[in-house]
């Protein structure tokens, strides 16, 4: 069955990537299952779990995907998006790695020291 409503709480996957032909998709899905990110992988996607409140305030504006089928193998839909769009959510989510790598980095010196 496809996921259709939006569940209370928040967003906890998003899956950016390009179709056959270099246009942007991007969807979110509110369940985190193995399924699914072993579908947005076939499919050449980026998948982005849990992210900071940054990229998470962009990736809200991405349509809702769809989960066609059941059990392990599904197939996802994936609306087009615009590409500003696209391009900012891929930005946001490079900064909030470095920021992390920084934080990661900093904690792992004062402990050595």
């Amino acid at each position: 069955m496809g996921q259709k409503s939006e569940p209370p709480g928040f967003d906890q996957v998003y899956v950016l990537g390009l179709d056959h032909q270099g246009h942007p998709r991007g969807a979110r899905f509110s369940v985190l299952k193995g399924s699914i990110v072993s579908a947005a992988m076939d499919m050449n996607c980026r998948i982005l779990i849990r992210q900071p409140a940054d990229v998470t305030a962009l990736a809200r504006k991405l349509p809702m995907g769809y989960v066609v089928g059941t059990g392990k193998m599904v197939r996802l839909l994936i609306p087009r998006i615009g590409s500003s769009l696209y391009r900012r959510i891929l930005e946001a989510s490079r900064v909030a790695i470095i920021h992390e790598e920084t934080r990661i980095a900093a904690a792992i010196s004062m402990t050595v020291h």
